[in-house]
């Protein structure tokens, strides 16, 4: 009896836009925010709308935008599975305004314009840069496309979503490409065809330097608050520049070496003439917590299995192992250590290789056991 290997991917791709907010349009946007946190409470809560809030509703806010409030068959549908989401601490709740992009919808794009309709119809310019990843991405035809839009730092926040659907299953003959996540390297990507093709290794870039400023501008707020020079919304601000100090970096690392990554599989696959299988080595939680490169590694696994499922390639999470020998399963003792190489060796069967490529082994057993349940 032969095993399903099929399944069905999810991938997510979404433009972020920011623009220059009148009051009108604010005060829109938290008239809907305030009835759409009465839907979602009486949603959590078991409760029935009262009238006047529906009646409100349908006044107040146009058809395309309040049906993923209320008709919980909308494929946008808002509250889905709400009961178990962790309980907010404001009565409030940032829900955005949520419509598919459609020329009879609250949004679409006309002339290299994005066209909400808010209170008022917008027209609001897409950069060129913006424009062309939207063309690419609309040639990889995906499922739905929606937009997203809320209010936030007093700017009007636009995210443009595009979902696509992708049923899958585990190539016969694949060609298999493990990605090692660890935190003392980085990330280790191996391309093996029946040999080992290619080995890639990617370092999170050092956050040193832009450490040393965090402290620079910790002690210069911290000198003039005590000598209270300071309001409380310029310490507010020295707060956000430490916050961008640190965040911009591994974002766009992450962004850039995935996309790296996913590109140079598809590529070797369309070279070799075989469908890509890829099997991420995900550490366990223990062995990252409260490490620096804890968000980092986790936030990079979670992007690379989103762009996976995107383009339709097979990827699965496996624990691979560095430090327990494939062979015989034992230990594996470190014997020598430089600043490329860190060989471990197994006493018990003499079997010796580099730490870095020592889960490719695992990943090799585990697909001649997949081979071995769909051939049963």
């Amino acid at each position: 009896m032969s095993i399903s290997t099929q399944r069905i991917e999810e991938g997510f791709r979404v433009l972020l836009l920011q623009y220059p907010i009148t009051e009108d349009i604010k005060e829109f946007i938290e008239i809907y925010e305030a009835l759409a946190s009465h839907f979602y409470w009486c949603k959590r809560l078991g409760l029935e709308p009262t009238r006047e809030v529906v009646e409100r509703l349908w006044q107040k806010v146009p058809s395309y935008w309040r049906w993923h409030l209320v008709d919980p068959k909308d494929p946008m549908y808002l509250f889905k599975g709400v009961e178990k989401t962790p309980m907010p601490y404001r009565t409030a709740i940032r829900l955005p305004l949520v419509d598919a992009l459609h020329k009879k919808k609250g949004a679409y794009i006309k002339d290299n314009k994005l066209v909400l309709r808010l209170r008022k119809k917008l027209e609001l310019d897409i950069p060129e840069r913006a424009l062309k990843w939207l063309e690419k991405r609309f040639a990889e035809k995906p499922d739905k496309k929606y937009v997203r839009v809320f209010e936030r730092d007093n700017k009007l926040v636009v995210q443009i979503v595009l979902h696509k659907i992708n049923r899958v299953e585990i190539p016969k003959d694949p060609l298999l490409v493990v990605v090692d996540v660890n935190s003392s390297y980085g990330i280790v990507v191996h391309f093996w065809d029946k040999k080992l093709i290619k080995t890639m290794k990617f370092r999170p870039p050092n956050r040193g330097n832009r450490w040393r400023h965090v402290r620079e501008l910790m002690s210069h707020r911290d000198l003039l608050y005590n000598q209270g020079c300071l309001s409380q919304k310029q310490i507010n601000t020295y707060s956000s520049l430490i916050r961008l100090s640190l965040k911009g970096s591994m974002k766009g690392w992450i962004q850039q070496e995935v996309t790296k990554i996913v590109k140079r599989v598809r590529r070797m696959a369309k070279r070799c003439g075989k469908e890509p299988l890829v099997i991420i080595d995900k550490p366990e939680y223990g062995s990252l917590h409260k490490t620096p490169l804890q968000r980092t590694l986790y936030s990079f696994i979670k992007y690379l299995e989103n762009l996976l499922s995107w383009y339709g390639i097979y990827w699965e999470e496996k624990r691979l192992y560095s430090t327990t020998c494939p062979i015989c399963g034992n230990k594996l003792i470190l014997t020598e250590k430089t600043r490329r190489t860190r060989i471990m060796v197994c006493y018990s069967c003499g079997f010796k290789e580099d730490r870095d490529n020592i889960p490719l082994y695992w990943a090799i057993k585990h697909l001649s056991a997949l081979k071995g349940e769909a051939s049963n």
